[in-house]
């Protein structure tokens, strides 16, 4: 009887590869489309952004017409948004300067980078402001400007008149975000994280310098804090930005368009000539900062 050798051959290299390769396809199928959906939130976003400046400039309010109200020459410090900076403000600014009151920015030229620092450095901002000009200052912060504006107020109610936030958050951490748009921020994050050796969690409520700790500090004194905050809102989920202790305001148009939105100023003006009880500042009160 002849011996019947059956041999077994090892597979191949291209069948072990392949389920990997199917993986790897997957994944990269899986970035495109992120990729694509974000290249198209942020292009709506944009048009968006055009669609309010145009309309902000064919509206009387924004040379202060319409019968709105005009400031005495307060103090208003204007913070940007994430990634944004002073630049981003600069329409706002030129129009409260129009209306009477005496914008100051903020000096931040990139909003990315350690909040903890650049909350400090806004302090010293706020203080230098109250004792140049001796009395109070409001503030307004769009997104994660507004989240440093709330804190600022609540530290310190003797130097600060008012807080209004544009689509800010209360809370700060990345649940409050659009969960593509934060995606992309955090991997922003990340990278300035690995390039500037900062903590892995920098920024958020697990690092250790106490910063959300500092974002999430005492409440407001009833009525100081002001949320405008729109449901169309494409970076910021909206509840977010709603406070219990304050009052919220919602109007149309998605985030970015927050800072150039007609319906924005007209509730800005008026929220500003609700003139708070004035103090004069000394220098006493403005060094406690």
């Amino acid at each position: 009887c002849r011996d019947r050798r059956v041999s077994v051959s090892a597979p191949s290299n291209a069948l072990l590869s392949r389920p990997f390769e199917t993986t790897i396809a997957r994944a990269s199928l899986s970035i495109q489309e992120a990729s694509i959906a974000v290249f198209l939130d942020l292009t709506v976003s944009s048009f968006d952004y055009l669609e309010q400046l145009s309309a902000l400039m064919r509206d009387p309010i924004f040379y202060g017409g319409d019968g709105i109200a005009r400031g005495r020459g307060e103090p208003v410090l204007l913070l940007p948004g994430y990634f944004a900076g002073d630049w981003a403000m600069a329409p706002m600014a030129r129009w409260l300067r129009r209306i009477g009151y005496a914008p100051y920015l903020s000096g931040i030229d990139f909003n990315l980078g350690c909040p903890r620092e650049r909350l400090e450095r806004l302090k010293a901002r706020v203080a230098g402001i109250a004792r140049e000009t001796g009395s109070r200052v409001a503030i307004i912060g769009h997104s994660l400007g507004g989240a440093f504006a709330r804190s600022l107020g609540g530290e310190f109610p003797g130097v600060v008149s008012r807080v209004i936030g544009l689509g800010a958050p209360i809370r700060h951490d990345w649940d409050a975000m659009n969960r593509r748009i934060g995606s992309l921020m955090q991997s922003a994050a990340g990278l300035w994280q690995t390039l500037s050796g900062a903590p892995e969690n920098c920024g958020t409520a697990s690092c250790g310098c106490g910063f959300a700790r500092t974002i999430a500090l005492s409440a407001l004194r009833a009525g100081a804090f002001t949320s405008i905050h729109s449901r169309e809102d494409d970076v910021v989920d909206w509840r977010s930005c709603l406070d219990d202790g304050g009052n919220n305001y919602q109007v149309g148009g998605r985030h970015v368009g927050l800072i150039v939105n007609r319906e924005v100023y007209r509730l800005i003006a008026r929220i500003l000539a609700r003139r708070p009880h004035l103090l004069a500042i000394t220098d006493s009160s403005a060094a406690s900062m």
